[in-house]
């Protein structure tokens, strides 16, 4: 923050004008000057120049006006020279260099794919696209806690790898900073974090996937246990935000013909997700059938295994994968 001071008395008792300079800012936004006029002023000249750009103003200001002038300069660091003048209403008049430099960042754009994140090693790879002066990674546990953390300096290099001390704490949240060489930062949050909710699994008609009222009270103790989760993990607790929601996966056993079991799974996954939705669940729902994928318990064809007919529900704050759950398209619920 800067002062122009006058020459008079009553000027310089009121210091007269105030600027301040916004000095760093992500692209498309400019750096800019601004002034705040505590003396009403006939006449306001500024003239900067900032690299190959020019900034200027010109024009009278009530007391208490505040004046912002952009200054239109590509990303990158510029130095600003030139000089404000003005003449106020009380007669008096000032002048002052000014010298200053700003700088505009492209913004860091961070990419992480679920194969760049080794939590039990504490391994990350980042990619990135441009150089930065530092990237810093912290690790939080389901309390919210940070559990470690890794920093690391200036790099060109794309991808980017940083270790930290491997955790054994289950892991909900991993939040990577990346600043540029202007001293602004950008940050990723990752969520690489899932719990299976415990249930009875429901015992549909065969061929069916209508619920039949019977089951419902196992449902309703699946959503107990929803809701319990949802508050255990919630942001208030944590301090953070996961962005939870439920995936509703279906599997049959391997009795029938493949494609209608397919079929079969996906439907059944639909109408249990359709009664949470119904009763209560206001997150996101997505659903996959599995079908004879992803078996429970490994059988030949044509076996019946009750443990193969079930589902899972999952809360995520990203699409789950695992062994158990075959590479597959989440669909939403509509």
């Amino acid at each position: 923050m800067w002062w122009l001071v006058l020459g008079s008395t009553m000027a310089a008792a009121q210091q007269s004008i105030s600027l301040n300079v916004i000095h760093s800012v992500h692209a498309p936004k400019k750096p800019s000057l601004v002034l705040t006029v505590n003396v009403p002023a006939n006449h306001i000249a500024v003239n900067l120049t900032c690299g190959d750009s020019i900034a200027q103003f010109t024009g009278a200001a009530r007391q208490g006006e505040t004046i912002r002038i952009p200054i239109d300069v590509p990303p990158g660091q510029h130095q600003c020279t030139g000089a404000l003048d003005a003449e106020f209403t009380d007669g008096t008049t000032g002048s002052m260099p000014l010298t200053f430099s700003v700088a505009v960042q492209a913004p860091i754009r961070m990419n992480v794919s679920a194969a760049d994140l080794d939590l039990e090693h504490g391994r990350l790879r980042i990619h990135l696209n441009q150089p930065i002066a530092q990237l810093d990674v912290d690790i939080f546990d389901e309390q919210g806690e940070p559990v470690a953390s890794a920093s690391r300096g200036p790099s060109s290099t794309s991808p980017l790898s940083i270790e930290w001390p491997p955790t054994s704490a289950s892991v909900t949240r991993v939040k990577v900073t990346a600043t540029g060489p202007s001293g602004l930062s950008t940050a990723l949050d990752l969520f690489p974090w899932r719990y299976a909710i415990p249930h009875e699994d429901v015992v549909f008609p065969s061929g069916s996937s209508t619920i039949p009222p019977s089951e419902t009270p196992k449902l309703e103790a699946a959503k107990r246990e929803i809701n319990a989760t949802l508050t255990r993990f919630s942001g208030d607790r944590l301090g953070f935000e996961i962005p939870m929601q439920l995936y509703v996966a279906g599997f049959t056993d391997t009795v029938g013909n493949r494609v209608t079991n397919q079929t079969l799974s996906e439907a059944r996954a639909r109408s249990i997700a359709r009664w949470f939705q119904a009763n209560g669940f206001t997150r996101p729902i997505f659903v996959q059938g599995f079908g004879e994928r992803g078996l429970a318990v490994a059988t030949p064809d044509e076996t019946e295994a009750p443990a193969n007919r079930r589902a899972e529900y999952i809360i995520a704050a990203e699409p789950p994968s695992s062994a158990d759950l075959p590479q597959g398209v989440w669909l939403p619920l509509r």
